[in-house]
């Protein structure tokens, strides 16, 4: 029942993100929408894990709200992300985590509207675990179904007139274990640099 929930609500987050790309024809608007897509450098943070960054990929919608006058707004979104690790001389067996990730971020631009405008984000996230797995096979039941993190980040907005591009490298790190009832209390952290690239519409 909960699983079923969850997937409605992500189902539903994903409909309203798709109808705002569809939908939008004011490029006044102080609500923006685009997509986003780009690369993942992950790895699991704790004592008892030392092992080596998986590199992965994230793609997803978005949506921006501006205020008037301040240079202040939100933004959000629904992301495909993988995270997880590799395996190395501390650490044994390769750990595949995909989740299906909803920050909520405040976004402060840097200076007034132009061609470049430079910004940072920091926020609250939460994910949901779509798949786990590791060199033994599925490890689902192992895995915590939700995350709770946090994420700050530095971008640059390029306004084209019609549109805007969008680049930013951003970090995220976990607040709740990724492993459930582990022995020794340290389930370990999803800790997660991602590179991305965007366009809004």
């Amino acid at each position: 029942m909960i699983m079923n929930s969850i997937k409605g609500s992500i189902l539903g987050m994903a409909m309203v993100l798709i109808a705002g790309l569809t939908a939008q024809t004011n490029a006044q608007s102080p609500v923006s929408f685009g997509l986003k897509g780009g690369f993942t450098i992950a790895n699991l943070a704790g004592e008892d894990f030392d092992a080596d960054a998986r590199f992965g990929l994230t793609a997803g919608a978005m949506i921006d709200i501006s205020l008037p006058v301040v240079p202040f707004g939100v933004e959000s979104g629904i992301y495909y992300t993988q995270k997880g690790a590799r395996a190395s001389d501390g650490f044994s067996g390769d750990v595949d985590l995909d989740y299906v990730e909803v920050p909520v971020l405040a976004k402060f631009r840097l200076g007034p509207p132009g061609p470049i405008t430079p910004h940072l984000v920091a926020g609250p996230y939460v994910s949901f675990n779509i798949n786990a797995e590791s060199e033994t096979g599925d490890i689902s039941d192992d895995i915590n179904s939700t995350e709770i993190g946090g994420a700050i980040g530095v971008g640059i907005d390029f306004n084209l007139g019609v549109t805007k591009l969008n680049a930013r490298a951003q970090y995220g790190y976990g607040f709740t274990d990724v492993f459930k009832n582990a022995a020794d209390g340290n389930g370990g952290k999803n800790a997660a640099l991602s590179v991305t690239a965007g366009i809004w519409f």
